[in-house]
């Protein structure tokens, strides 16, 4: 599935399967709480993970659900660093915000 795309779950169920992993639900609050996009490489440092490969998974999951889309991508040393930005997801569903211990505005 590409990146950003939502499966066939609805709202409320792309979010439950979010939330069933704490590192998902710490990542998934990193991107709301972003002023701009994050790559899994910053999510890496900001969430005290040292395995990139863990978090990029996550990252994906996340996309895969509709939580989070892919924004850019650059060019890195023979790689390729993937951006996000999160999506309304979690306001769509009334207690998203709620769920992630995060006040409505």
């Amino acid at each position: 599935m590409a990146a950003g795309k939502r499966s066939h779950r609805t709202p409320e169920e792309g979010l439950l399967f979010v939330l069933r992993h704490p590192l998902r639900k710490r990542l998934l609050r990193f991107y709301l709480e972003a002023e701009g996009t994050l790559s899994p490489k910053q999510l890496t440092l900001l969430a005290s993970e040292p395995e990139i490969s863990i978090v990029g998974y996550h990252v994906r999951a996340l996309a895969e659900n509709g939580a989070v889309e892919l924004v850019k991508t650059e060019p890195r040393r023979g790689s390729v660093e993937h951006f996000y930005k999160a999506t309304d997801l979690v306001d769509e569903v009334p207690w998203g915000r709620a769920a992630l211990g995060m006040e409505l505005f």
